[in-house]
């Protein structure tokens, strides 16, 4: 177990939307109507898009804490000897006296998965709960799950602008919109320096119905953007320069695919880590790839993490 004590100086800090994943296998399609079906596996992982980011950073080689919130019961403690295990700094997480912790029930094949989603813990970080002394905490900070946590959404473009002002670089990665309406994100584009949608999140925030018109749209307000197209691989878009990469080019093996939970974390891990060694943005891709590739291979996005320290 690692230790719990606070680290001097971080490489990157995030907000955790502090869950755990009950992932379901099986060629099923859940039926009301009280019918019982089979399913082929189940697997309680750590969850949430912030902690597999983290946990695959620090198995990088990374020193990266979260902020968080987790409940009294079984599986705040659970979230706890995960994080602490793969080397996640948690000082800067507590327990929340009435709040459950976050759980997420997905029903995953290899191609694609359906998600239910209890908020507890995951929406638990208020604004008072951020760092008064930014730049003492760490040299970038993640913006991970931005409409998850609800209770940030408007606090966030201020908090980048701190940031800024403090000398930290910070990425952006939205997730999913469960209410399907998109809207922040573009106000907040010019302040960041990376974003990381996948190609669907790319065009229902710019209502663009081709993924390289999204990703150029977005790229318009400044930052890297780094559009995200699964097993098609990845775009890149900064101002009038354009970076991809294709599976095909890196992979010497087919990939056996058990589910795609936090392969999109996993990629902006490796892509963020690169990124702040200085490595160039075709090198960013690589690291990336692979580390998204590595977590298909195991049920939930943190078992088949890469595990390999990069320089």
């Amino acid at each position: 177990m690692h230790s719990n004590a606070p680290v001097e100086f971080l490489d990157v800090v995030t907000v955790a939307d502090m869950c755990v994943d009950l992932v379901l296998t099986g060629d099923v399609r859940p039926r009301f109507h009280q019918i019982e079906q089979i399913i082929e596996n189940y697997e309680l992982e750590l969850g949430g898009s912030a902690n597999i980011f983290a946990s695959q950073l620090a198995k990088l080689g990374a020193r990266v804490g979260v902020i968080g919130r987790v409940g009294q019961e079984a599986f705040g403690e659970f979230v706890l000897q995960k994080l602490q295990g793969t080397g996640v700094e948690t000082s800067r997480v507590s327990r929340h006296p009435s709040l459950k912790t976050g759980l997420g029930v997905a029903l995953a094949d290899s191609q694609d998965r359906a998600i239910l989603t209890y908020l507890g813990t995951i929406d638990g970080v208020q604004p008072q709960d951020l760092p008064e002394e930014v730049s003492a905490v760490a040299r970038h900070w993640h913006i991970a799950s931005y409409f998850l946590l609800s209770s940030l959404r408007g606090h966030w473009s201020d908090w980048v602008r701190r940031c800024k002002g403090a000398g930290l670089t910070v990425s952006l990665d939205v997730n999913w919109d469960p209410d399907n309406r998109w809207e922040g994100v573009t106000g907040l584009l010019p302040l960041v320096d990376i974003f990381f949608p996948n190609e669907t999140e790319a065009m229902s925030i710019t209502r663009e119905t081709d993924v390289l018109k999204a990703a150029q749209r977005l790229a318009s307000f400044g930052p890297l953007v780094v559009v995200k197209c699964g097993k098609e691989g990845a775009i890149v878009s900064k101002g009038n320069k354009k970076w991809e990469i294709h599976p095909c080019e890196v992979d010497s093996k087919p990939v056996t695919v058990v589910d795609s939970i936090g392969a999109g974390d996993n990629f902006d891990a490796g892509f963020v880590w690169a990124w702040l060694l200085g490595h160039s943005v075709d090198e960013c891709l690589v690291l990336g790839h692979r580390c998204a590739v590595a977590s298909l291979g195991s049920a939930g996005g943190i078992r088949g993490q890469l595990q390999e320290r990069f320089r």
